[in-house]
């Protein structure tokens, strides 16, 4: 008997098992998204949040020479958590269209979805050079 045996011992064909790997992998991709979205909204908070604290610092001291920069950092921390938090309603669409495709028997990868996010990595990289360089 080649299929694996469920729960009820009744075969399970080479078809079902498949189509259990095609969602675990669904479902892995969309966990990729989801981590990623919270590394860049915690990192964008901490950044945010030490850029404050930092501004608070320096309006104590006697000489405050980096106020412009320190704002422009709490300006990248809330942009990194705003980016977080589209890339998680991105994953979550991508997830729900995936998974429809996958239970249509129809799934094509999307190059458009491909294209539009390297390209906003590659804006958004380039910008942070620019920011970081600038300076």
């Amino acid at each position: 008997m080649r299929g694996r045996l469920a729960k009820n011992d009744a075969p399970v064909s080479g078809n079902q098992i498949q189509y259990v790997r095609e969602h675990l992998a669904n479902e892995r991709t969309y966990l990729a998204y989801l981590r990623t979205s919270l590394a860049l909204v915690s990192l964008g908070i901490s950044v945010n949040r030490f850029a404050l604290y930092l501004l608070e610092r320096n309006r104590i001291s006697t000489a405050s020479t980096s106020g412009q920069t320190l704002v422009g950092a709490e300006q990248l921390g809330i942009g990194m958590a705003v980016i977080g938090l589209v890339l998680l309603v991105w994953g979550t669409v991508h997830y729900t269209i995936v998974y429809r495709q996958i239970g249509r028997q129809d799934f094509h990868p999307s190059l458009i979805a491909i294209w539009v996010l390297s390209a906003i990595v590659f804006v958004g990289s380039l910008g942070g050079f620019a920011w970081l360089f600038t300076r």
